[in-house]
């Protein structure tokens, strides 16, 4: 067209646009349908569904479920379906006054997948075993006490702690009596 040349009269123009958004509207609708499709495809089982965990050493075939959070809530402390024990550090302090037991239950707790920081000597013994926890971290605490039989004790880790140092960790195991081999 020239300049001051206008479409022709015709309606060959409306032809051709009214065909340009036909054309526009079905990429659109292929496109939603497809990535639909892609999705499904490449999701896996439900991400808010029960999953199911090991509960204890000695219990290799029991599991337990865990129900989803309501929707819409907002959790700040690990839930099941986001533990990861890799990112937890486990302490585990003797208070048995038995040789050697807070390394030995340090590599039990490492082969559950946990990091650990160095096993050191309660500066008190006690009567039986307690797992505490920092804030944020009770869920962690509950899985380090169910690697155990009879489970430990969860509780919210006090202030003084029942350590010296904490070395970093996130989770104290304290090992009482009840923890030592037979």
């Amino acid at each position: 067209m020239n300049r001051g040349q206008h479409a022709a009269d015709d309606g060959s123009f409306g032809r051709s646009a009214g065909g340009a958004m036909a054309r526009g509207v079905a990429l659109i609708v292929v496109a939603v349908v497809l990535g639909i499709i892609l999705l499904q495809a490449t999701d896996g089982p439900d991400p808010l569904g029960p999953v199911a965990a090991p509960v204890g050493e000695g219990d290799a075939g029991t599991t337990t479920s865990a129900a989803p959070a309501p929707s819409g809530s907002v959790t700040t402390a690990l839930t099941p379906t986001t533990l990861d024990p890799s990112t937890i550090t486990v302490l585990v302090s003797n208070g048995a006054g038995v040789g050697g037991l807070a390394g030995d239950l340090t590599e039990v707790v490492a082969a559950e997948g946990f990091e650990t920081a160095e096993p050191t000597t309660a500066p008190e013994q006690v009567e039986s075993s307690t797992v505490y926890y920092t804030t944020g971290f009770e869920e962690a605490a509950e899985a380090v006490a169910a690697v155990f039989d009879p489970a430990p004790e969860v509780a919210p880790l006090p202030d003084p702690s029942p350590v010296e140092d904490l070395a970093g960790a996130n989770v104290v195991l304290v090992a009482g009596p009840d923890l030592v081999p037979e």
